[in-house]
Parts: C-alpha cells; structure tokens; sequence
C-alpha cells in the first residue's frame, strides 16, 4: 500500500461514504459520476482493497472502508477547523443562510428575524422541511442546508443536535362555540367533530401524535396539512382542532379561538435545531445557532 495518499481522492471517499452514494456526492462535489468512479478506482489500486460493493441500488462499505473512514475523518475535520479559523466569520459578511424548518418554527422565527438589528449583512432564508427525515438529513450532508429545525428525533452519527424551544399542545374552538366554554372533558371532546393536523413523517394525526394515551376514533370532518389552514377552518365551524401552544397564542385573537387543554396527557413537543458535524466548529454555523437562540429567548 501506498502511504502517500492524494488527500483530494480521500475527501472523495469520505462524501461516498457519508453519501452512501456515488450519484450523490458526485452532485456533492460539484464532479461527473464517472469522475467520482474514478478516484474510487485509484484509491482502491492505492490501499489493494475493495471499498465498496453494490447493495440494491445503491453501495454499501466494506469493513476496509468503515475502517478507512474511522481513521481520517478526524484529521479531516480538524483541517476544516482550521481552515475555519483562518477565514473568520463576522455578520457584516454579505451571506444567506439556508434554514429548513417546519411550519411552527417558521410562523415562531420568521418574524422575530425578520425585525432582528443582529444579523448584519446576513439572511436568514428559512425553507420547509422535508417530508422524510432522510432527506433532511441529505440537504444538511450536501451543505444545500445550514441548518434544519425539526421536532422529531435525527437518527445518524454524523448529525449534532440542540433544542431549541419547546411548548405543549391545546385543542382550539371557536370562541362561540354553542356547547364548549372555557374547559372540555374527554365525553365533550369525543362528541364534538375535528378538523385534523396529520404528522407527515409518522403518517399519524396530531393529536394520536402526541398523546400519550391511545385515543379513540373520532369523527373527521376534515384533514390538513397546514396548522394555519387547520385553525382557520376551525374557527368557521363547531369543530375541533390540535395545535402548539405558541401558534394558539399567537393566533387565536385573530381568528377568534378558544385555546384549551386536551383532557388527556399529551408529550412536550421539543423543537431541535440539527446540523452536520463537519459545522460543529464552523464560526458562521456557530453564529447561526447562536443568533437564533438568542432571538427565540430574547
């Protein structure tokens, strides 16, 4: 084996591997497929090993590869943090940061960015979600994100992740709302018809979400997939919907609500900001995540 190593064929490695996928880094690495199935080719000639070997569609790494990998990454990142540190960041830096977030986080930050004096010359560009977790998780790995805020829990060790805010949930009625006033019992809540919020990820309503008990059927009158939608159909009819606390506060005036607490036990919903680590030391990264705590306690 050759200990001379070209360092631009091992970075190609890393984001396969990472990537598990040589499409992916390809569109990663700004490289033709066929230039990344290349520098694969001549680092396997170099170490004498095979790296990887197809599974389904996709590749999967050999043990060669896993342990190849465990051994430079921190070098690796150790270089990117230094490399950080000579180009510090500072916010008069003219640059737009990318923010995937789901809807509450976006109606909670958005406006508070968007009256912010503290950026400087920076944006603060926020952008749905994705449906699937893998895919937020892509975005991140690719730097197509610098952040995402998500409430659910980030499988995957390369991903660092903080929370950010939590906040419980209420059911909401309109305020003349002829048979519920001010509280509601499980009998009431179970009478009464619902306008429901589905979790897309868990493919799951709301409110069976985040209960912590099972809930019984219910009658549907409609399905959203916009809290605000949701809220807003709520506040026509005699229905009952499922939201965070923080949009219920913040709404309700304006679409005149009642906000309640749910007869029954439901999970504090934690808002987390997720990141990749190669950004774990990043100065604007860390600006970033600093910026947006300080806004949201502020």
């Amino acid at each position: 084996m050759d200990t001379k190593l070209d360092l631009n064929l091992l970075s190609v490695f890393l984001e396969v591997y990472r990537l598990r996928s040589i499409t992916l880094a390809a569109d990663a690495l700004h490289m033709t497929q066929p230039g990344v199935s290349g520098v694969l080719k001549r680092l396997q000639q170099q170490v004498g090993v095979e790296l990887f070997v197809r599974e389904g569609r996709g590749i999967s790494p050999t043990y060669a590869a896993v342990q190849l990998a465990s051994d430079i990454t921190p070098a690796f990142e150790q270089m990117d943090k230094a490399m950080g540190n000579i180009n510090q960041f500072t916010p008069q830096s003219h640059r737009t940061f990318n923010v995937l977030a789901n809807e509450v986080a976006v109606q909670i930050l958005q406006p508070i960015v968007e009256r912010s004096s503290a950026l400087g010359n920076c944006n603060i560009q926020f952008n749905p979600t994705p449906v699937q977790e893998d895919q937020m998780l892509e975005l991140l790995s690719m730097q197509k994100a610098d952040l995402a805020i998500d409430a659910g829990k980030v499988d995957g060790q390369s991903y660092s992740s903080v929370p950010l805010f939590g906040e419980s949930m209420k059911l909401i009625c309109a305020k003349r709302h002829p048979r519920i006033q001010k509280t509601i019992s499980q009998a009431q809540y179970y009478a009464e018809k619902h306008i429901t919020l589905r979790v897309r990820r868990a493919n799951m309503y709301a409110v069976d979400f985040f209960s912590t008990e099972t809930i019984k059927e219910r009658k549907i009158s409609a399905e959203c997939e916009s809290v605000l939608s949701m809220m807003a159909l709520v506040s026509e009819g005699e229905c009952l919907g499922m939201t965070s606390e923080k949009l219920a506060s913040k709404y309700a005036a304006r679409f005149d609500l009642q906000v309640l607490s749910p007869p029954f036990e439901t999970h504090k919903v934690v808002h987390k900001m997720v990141w990749h680590k190669r950004n774990q030391n990043s100065p604007a990264n860390q600006w970033l995540r600093e910026t947006l705590t300080t806004l949201i306690n502020g």
